[in-house]
This record gives structure tokens, C-alpha cells and sequence, in this order.
């Protein structure tokens, strides 16, 4: 089972489990979800950041004692990845490096669309070469800044910047775009591919429990 864990505080079960069911429904993988405490508004600086980093490493220990063989961080500056993967012994999986790391299989020429003033450095470094810059949608600070209309609206004028500079792909380097389901109103609109973070987080995952599936259901 995939445990992810999301970086934004929400009392909802339905909210909580939203990326988990995307990556369910799409791979047929099975995922726990759960957020953790005390980030009502969560990653948008280095402050958050920081400060989210131990809430995950616990809440990756408790996924991997409730029985989740591998852990998904919901977030796509990727906190607290090296730290996680230091402190569990199942592999985890940052949102931002996977979108990042598929990315590069499509195209040589990659934006990267944030709620940040420059990429996460993960996702730059990942990309190398092949990135051509970052687009921030006027007036978003923070997740909840992006699913409203003029949220909605920024982030499209941000996406056809990144066009117009030349990026044949978009990484979409916040999964509050994942929860308004951006990635496919952008491709229809702009006629350019975006990789949401979260369905690249399912698609590595799921490569690895495939094969353990098999093995089992064989078994």
C-alpha cells in the first residue's frame, strides 16, 4: 500500500484523500492518506517548509507501522525527502522529482509553473539543461490562493508565458493544481503538455508494486 502524505492541514476525510484516490483510480493502487497537523495554508516559503519537515518524517513512521510499503510526500518542492527516506526502510517518493523525472521523457525544452518565487530546487536540478524558466500566477501566495477563479485565471496567463518562451512541457510544481484539476484544462487550452505532479507520483509507485502485485495474486 502507497501512504501519501499531504502538506496542507484539512479536517475533510473526502479533501484528505483526494491525490490518493487520483492515483487509485488511474493505477489501481492502493493508498492511505493522511495531513499533517498544524499547516493551514501548507508549503509557500522556506518558513513552512522547515517547519513541515518533522510533521512528515512521523507521519511517513506511522504510515509504515500501519503496513504502507511505500510513502508519497503530496507536495512538489518535495519537503522533507532525503529526511523521510533516511528514516523509513520502503521507498519514498517526492511529487515534484517524479513530475520532474517524467517530464524529461516527453521533451528537452521544460517550464516549470509555481506558487513560488523560482522552482523547487530538486525539480531545477532534475531538469538541468533541459529548463527554460519559472512562471509564479500573479497574485497566488499559497495553495488556496490557486483554486478560486482569478486563481484559475493566473495560472493560465503563467502557463502561456512559459509557451511563449518555449517549453514544450509544463511541470506543474504545486499539487494545488492537481486538486483543481488543472492539467487537463491547460492542455486543452494551450495545446501543450503538463505533468501533474501527483499522477507522476502513481505512475513511479506504481512501477514498483506491479510486479509485487503479481507475484501475490499468483501466489
Amino acid at each position: 500500500m502507497l501512504g501519501i502524505i499531504r502538506v496542507l492541514t484539512m479536517q475533510d476525510e473526502a479533501a484528505i484523500g483526494l491525490h490518493g484516490r487520483l492515483i487509485e483510480q488511474r493505477y489501481g493502487l492502493p493508498v492511505t492518506s493522511v495531513c499533517i497537523p498544524d499547516q493551514p495554508k501548507g508549503i509557500y516559503d522556506d518558513i513552512t517548509d522547515r517547519e513541515a519537515v518533522p510533521k512528515i518524517v512521523l507521519a511517513a513512521q506511522q504510515l509504515v507501522q500501519q503496513g504502507c510499503t511505500s510513502i508519497g510526500i503530496s507536495c512538489a518542492a518535495d519537503p522533507a525527502l532525503e529526511e523521510t527516506r533516511q528514516a523509513v526502510a520502503v521507498p519514498v517518493y517526492g511529487a515534484g522529482s517524479c513530475a520532474a523525472h517524467l517530464a524529461l521523457t516527453s521533451a528537452s525544452r521544460v517550464g516549470v509553473l509555481t506558487i513560488l518565487d523560482e522552482a523547487p530546487p530538486l525539480i531545477r536540478h532534475i531538469l538541468g539543461e533541459s529548463y527554460i524558466g519559472t512562471e509564479r500566477p500573479e497574485g497566488v501566495r499559497t495553495t488556496l490562493d490557486l483554486n478560486t477563479p482569478q486563481g484559475k485565471e493566473a495560472a493560465m496567463a503563467a502557463a502561456m508565458r512559459l509557451q511563449e518562451k518555449g517549453a514544450e512541457v509544463i511541470v506543474l510544481a504545486c499539487t494545488g493544481f492537481v486538486t483543481m484539476n488543472f492539467a487537463p484544462e491547460l492542455e486543452r487550452t494551450l495545446g501543450i503538455r503538463a505533468v501533474d505532479p501527483i499522477v507522476a507520483l502513481g505512475a513511479a509507485a506504481s512501477v514498483r508494486w506491479q510486479p509485487h502485485h503479481d507475484e501475490a495474486q499468483a501466489g
